[in-house]
């Protein structure tokens, strides 16, 4: 019997996130059913249980998916010492890079809504938000050490500000669709420049 690969596993579980990507945004979290995830996904049950034991396994990796996205971007210009306004510019296009985004970036919100009534999501959101937080918190004091930043700003609390602007991108594309990425990215660029550099 051939030994199936990592890579084909990995591939598998994101066929399936995929395919729930699409029902949940289509019909919400509480009227899809895991039997529904398995027909989108046209594979058998037992393949899709192998990854997912429940649905809630599956909305909780979808809502983690786009924290790690902009947390591996945050962290790859720790590396290019890319401007802070440029960076935050292109974070909104990191969404946009995931499989079938449109359908990810209205589950973000929805997830937000869902955390309120699923402790365990919360806490898992939590821990991911956490991590981008950390990752522009580091960007800002790299800036600051290297006389990019103001020194007269917390990077704790630039962070959390610098996040809103993510958020702030997924909800209001969530509502209209319209809105680009690189739309968004330019009057960020600009206010972060504005508020931020020297």
């Amino acid at each position: 019997m051939p030994r199936v690969t990592d890579e084909y596993l990995a591939a598998r579980r994101e066929h399936i996130l995929a395919a729930a990507a699409v029902r949940f945004s289509r019909d919400g979290f509480h009227q899809t059913s895991m039997q529904d995830v398995i027909e989108e996904a046209d594979l058998s049950p037992g393949a899709v249980y192998r990854y997912f034991r429940s649905k809630d396994d599956i909305i909780m990796a979808i809502s983690l998916q786009a924290t790690e996205a902009v947390q591996t971007v945050v962290r790859e210009a720790l590396e290019t010492h890319r401007p802070l306004p440029d960076l935050m510019a292109e974070l909104p296009s990191a969404f946009e890079e995931l499989d079938h985004a449109e359908a990810r970036m209205r589950l973000a919100v929805q997830a937000w809504g869902e955390a309120l009534r699923n402790p365990k999501l919360a806490e898992a959101m939590r821990e991911g938000i956490e991590g981008v937080q950390a990752a522009l918190r580091d960007r800002v004091t790299m800036g600051q050490r290297e006389g990019e930043i103001t020194t007269d700003v917390s990077p704790d609390e630039a962070a959390h500000a610098l996040l809103s602007l993510i958020q702030g991108f997924l909800l209001q594309h969530s509502w209209n669709p319209r809105l680009s990425a690189t739309t968004y990215g330019h009057g960020t660029r600009a206010v972060v420049a504005g508020l931020l550099a020297r």
